[in-house]
């Protein structure tokens, strides 16, 4: 009988195959992957809130920068509407920007976050630049635009005066006021004690000045000649014979001289 070596070394290879690492079946190793992503998305969700409830998230200040006197810091955090304390990734710039820009006085805003824990409001601000007294006696405060930015209980002395049909609420731009704001824009610190008021008229600006006397500007570009004429007559004539002053055409001014009304 013959006995084959052939089986000794076939266990041989048997036992040396057996001894090698164990593979785990496909649908087993899916599942441990799957497993292994799904724990890191819930610690990395976990680590994201905590961040947004940690008080080192927090908004800590408010920094409110370009406000003046005329716009007082209130009435921004107001409207602003962010406390201190809330979290940082919960501000909404965009939102607060709206409201912000929303007040009458606001001419610009840019709402901005200063890692790790403060809100700057940037703003540029409305100026007034002449009181407008409507017809019906009310008083109102304009930007250059011509936009409401206050009512008045009384004149600004600082600033000149325009008459108009009548004033909006604070906010609302009037219409058809850009040769008014023009003369008015004109008006020099040493004529301002002479001018009561600029009106419009059909063909242009009047300036009504102390005494009753009138003075036609007419329809000018910026009002800049026309103002300097007038200072020039104003410095040379004896104001209370006059009746009325015309430079609309500013290098020919003509004076109404009235005897009568000499004191």
């Amino acid at each position: 009988m013959e006995i084959s070596s052939d089986t000794g070394q076939d266990a041989g290879q048997d036992a040396g195959q057996d001894a090698g690492p164990t593979v785990l079946p496909a649908p087993r190793r899916r599942g441990l992957v799957v497993a292994w992503v799904a724990l890191s998305l819930i610690v990395t969700a976990v680590g994201l809130f905590a961040a947004t409830r940690t008080e080192l998230l927090d908004v800590d200040e408010i920094r409110i920068v370009g406000v003046s006197a005329s716009l007082n810091e209130s009435s921004v955090l107001e409207a602003l509407s962010i406390s201190v304390g809330s979290p940082m990734t919960g501000v909404d710039l965009d939102e607060a920007t709206r409201r912000v820009a929303a007040l009458p006085k606001v001419a610009g805003v840019e709402v901005e976050r200063d890692w790790p824990g403060a809100v700057v409001v940037w703003i540029v601000e409305r100026r007034a630049v002449v009181n407008a007294v409507a017809s019906d006696g009310r008083l109102a405060a304009l930007d250059a635009d011509g936009t409401v930015l206050e009512h008045l209980d009384t004149v600004d002395p600082s600033l000149p005066t325009i008459r108009v049909d009548g004033v909006r609420r604070p906010g609302v731009r009037l219409s058809g006021l850009g040769s008014l704001l023009d003369a008015a824009d004109a008006v020099t610190e040493d004529l301002a004690a002479w001018i009561v008021a600029l009106v419009p008229t059909g063909d242009g600006v009047r300036a009504e000045l102390v005494g009753g006397v009138e003075a036609d500007l007419g329809l000018g570009d910026d009002y800049r000649d026309e103002m300097r004429a007038l200072a020039t007559v104003l410095h040379r004539v004896e104001l209370s014979c006059i009746v009325r002053i015309d430079v609309s055409v500013h290098d020919i001014p003509v004076v109404r001289r009235d005897d009568m009304h000499c004191s």
